[in-house]
Formats: C-alpha cells, structure tokens, sequence
C-alpha cells in the first residue's frame, strides 16, 4: 500500500463528496487498504449511492464510472463475467458440451474479451448488468434442469444475451420483494 495519499481538492468539488468520503472511496477501490485505520459508516456508504458514485450489488460495493475518475481505475468485468460461464455442461444422455473458454489466455478467450470491450466500451454499469444478467440465466436453465442447452459464451455476446434476457434480473427482484415476510 502506498504511505501516501494525496487528495485533488477541485476534484472533491467536481464530485461533490467530502474528504469522508473520498476515504471512503479509495478504501473501496483498494481492496480495503485503509479500512484498518479509518473507519467509515453506513452515512457514507448511502451518500455515496445516492451520488452515484458507488453500487451495492449482492453484498458487494462496485465503483461506478464517476469514481474511477477520481482513482484513474479502469474496470473491466470481463474476467468476473467468464468466471461465472459455465466451461462445459454435461448433457442427458452422455458426454459434454463446450461453453467458453478455461481462462482468457486462449484463442476463443482473447476473441472473446476483444467482443466485450466493443460491446461495453468500458461502460460498467453495463457490464454489472451483464454479469447479473448471466447469473439469472444460469440460474433460471439450472433450475428447469436445461443447463445442457445454455449457449456458448461467444454466442452469448455476440447475440445479445444481456440484452434479451435482461428480463430475468427484473423477475428475480419482484420475486424477492416478499422475502422478508413473515407468514402464518
């Protein structure tokens, strides 16, 4: 971790945050480096949501684009994206089917993190979405029991799977909207 933290003060007034939450900020985007010697709240947190600058996703914190501004970060999902594509599915009646790629030193990897780059143009709000797209989608073929027909990774992109099947993610969450009933 770098000792030093130099804070650009005009870029705090571009952004409209406060030294709390720049801290807060750099501690996200490193990997909570700095957690240990400042601690900040759930005010923060919401702040910075509320400013855009921040998402909470499934227990997690995601920069935005505004604040990889601040850290001249730049996100690329597509690592995060192949990780959860299942490699190979096994089908009903015997053997296996091919998917995507083991990682994205191959042949088909490398093609098809050139695809994503175009698609996304390093847009992370749309890259979240394709990866919460993906889950719902596997998670939907898993439980029908039709995982052997999902269809491959370049397929997927080059289609417009996190378009088509965006509709699944907004399923999910009218489906939890009553998950924290209690009932008789």
């Amino acid at each position: 971790m770098n000792e030093n933290i130099t804070i650009d003060i005009q870029s705090l007034s571009k952004h409209g945050i406060n030294i709390n939450e720049y801290l807060t900020l750099f501690d996200v985007a490193n990997s909570n480096n700095i957690s240990m010697i400042f601690n900040y709240g759930l005010s923060e947190i919401e702040s910075l949501e509320k400013k855009g600058l921040i998402k909470i996703s499934e227990g997690r914190i995601h920069l935005r684009g505004n604040a990889f501004e601040l850290f001249n970060k730049n996100d690329d999902l597509f690592e995060e994206w192949l990780k959860i594509y299942p490699i190979n599915v096994k089908k009903k009646h015997g053997g296996s089917r091919a998917l995507s790629p083991a990682s994205i030193d191959t042949i088909l990897g490398k093609k098809l993190k050139a695809k994503w780059a175009i698609t996304f143009k390093k847009d992370t709000e749309k890259q979240y979405q394709a990866i919460a797209v993906l889950r719902a989608y596997i998670r939907d073929l898993e439980k029908s029991g039709d995982l052997e027909y999902a269809v491959e990774a370049h397929r997927w992109l080059n289609e417009g799977f996190h378009e088509k099947y965006a509709y699944l993610v907004k399923e999910d969450e009218e489906i939890d909207i009553y998950k924290n009933e209690d009932y008789m």
